[in-house]
């Protein structure tokens, strides 16, 4: 029976003790270390009992199995004390992601990774850009030799955390009603800018050594919450689509829509409650008109509940079920 403790922002601790409530690990104790602290009325329940929500320098970390952290480089020394005193623990933001000795592990891709977790106690999940679009090229990169990909992530106010959504909902509210912003604040609603690339290709080339030719591209959008990507995979020779479109539907993790297209905001409204997320895929395309031997697709997910809530708990079964 599993002692365990979620460090992370309010709604994403929220998402979390939801997914760990459905998977398969036997849980005696649940507890929420407050790195991001929550306002009063916030609390975390789990199988209808609320779950004690504890200040970071109050907590001994020796009283848990595993350890879910999302936090900030800022807070990396809660997660060096919590792996010193014995903890598994898992690193949702990859921030340990580009250290030798720590594994980063995208769940069903590269399972074999986690047994390096003993050197460190730690075990890094990739971000969530680099889940969403390495989830529909792993079983590719079986078969076809794969020479660049081009990624243009449209990052939703949640992926910047829970402020960024009050903040969006605020500025639209107020433009709405005709009330300028302020000068020195930087706008979200009504508008796009891109954002400062992170070393998201490093993160891929630790999962598959081979792809060094991968570019990201990243923009905010004025959206609460879904994380987009449009995917163009470039191969050495020609790729047929449907045996893309194939491999996507035998994975669970994934859901391809072949007749309709699946957006943040219609993926939000369809998971609205429902227990089962997953990674929507949509416009296949074989770039034959614009460029030989490539295919694009569009995806869409809830960053928070699948890339992070969901693959975390998928981590925390596979560190289970490999003995630690």
């Amino acid at each position: 029976m599993l002692k365990i403790a979620i460090a992370a922002e309010f709604e994403l601790a929220e998402k979390l003790a939801e997914c760990l409530e459905q998977s398969q690990l036997e849980i005696d104790h649940l507890s929420v270390v407050e790195i991001f602290p929550f306002n009063e009325e916030q609390g975390i329940r789990f199988n209808n009992k609320a779950v004690a929500q504890i200040v970071p320098d109050e907590v001994d970390w020796t009283t848990f199995n595993y350890v879910l952290f999302a936090g900030e480089v800022s807070a990396a020394s809660h997660l060096a004390k919590a792996a010193d005193a014995g903890c598994v623990v898992m690193d949702l933001f990859g921030i340990c992601a580009s250290l030798p000795d720590v594994p980063l592990v995208l769940p069903t891709v590269n399972d074999q990774q986690v047994m390096e977790l003993r050197q460190r106690n730690i075990v890094a999940l990739p971000n969530p850009q680099v889940t969403q679009s390495l989830l529909p090229l792993a079983d590719l990169l079986q078969q076809y030799p794969l020479k660049q990909v081009l990624i243009t992530s449209l990052l939703p106010a949640s992926y910047m955390g829970d402020e960024k959504v009050a903040q969006l909902a605020g500025q639209t509210a107020q433009l709405l009603n005709g009330i300028p912003l302020d000068e020195n604040v930087q706008r979200l609603a009504f508008d796009v800018f891109p954002v400062k690339s992170a070393n998201l290709s490093a993160q891929v080339q630790k999962i598959f050594p081979q792809l060094d030719n991968v570019v990201f591209h990243q923009i905010q959008v004025p959206v609460f919450y879904g994380l987009a990507q449009q995917v163009s995979a470039f191969f050495d020779y020609d790729v047929a689509s449907e045996a893309v479109a194939e491999m996507w539907q035998q994975n669970s993790l994934i859901e391809y829509h072949p007749e309709s297209q699946i957006t943040p905001v219609i993926n939000g409204e369809n998971e609205n409650g429902e227990s089962e997320v997953k990674l929507h895929i949509s416009n296949l395309n074989q770039r034959e008109s614009a460029v030989e031997n490539g295919i694009e697709f569009w995806s869409v997910a809830d960053e928070q509940r699948f890339n992070l809530a969901l693959m975390a708990v998928k981590l925390a079964e596979l560190v289970y079920q490999s003995g630690y």
